[in-house]
């Protein structure tokens, strides 16, 4: 009953896109995975949330050794929606590390500032 239509049982993944691009509209990317999901596997689910990556640790590693940091900053600010932040997810998660950490969002546990 997991991630069926109208069950109590939800289910819900999370796109983050491996490369130096953001992801695509979220409402695409849903009906996208959805269809493929259930045609290839038959797995159903009730929400996808495309999530962007901060240029932080091992992903600002990854941009400057790759030489796509300038340009990937540039896709930030160009991409930037001030109707988005009231639905950043730092500001109701909590992340806790493998040694009892906490931390009031992931991104803060990447940049090893608990709480």
């Amino acid at each position: 009953g997991y991630g069926i239509p109208n069950s109590n049982l939800q289910v819900d993944l999370v796109y983050n896109p491996s490369g130096a691009f953001l992801p695509g509209d979220q409402a695409a990317l849903e009906r996208d995975f959805k269809k493929a999901l259930l045609q290839d596997f038959d797995i159903q689910f009730h929400n996808l949330f495309a999530i962007t990556n901060l240029p932080i640790s091992r992903f600002l590693d990854y941009l400057i050794a790759s030489e796509n940091y300038e340009d990937y900053m540039y896709a930030l600010v160009e991409a930037y929606n001030p109707s988005a932040v009231k639905n950043v997810m730092c500001t109701n998660t909590l992340s806790v590390s493998w040694d009892g950490y906490l931390y009031d969002c992931d991104f803060n546990q990447m940049l090893e500032l608990p709480v």
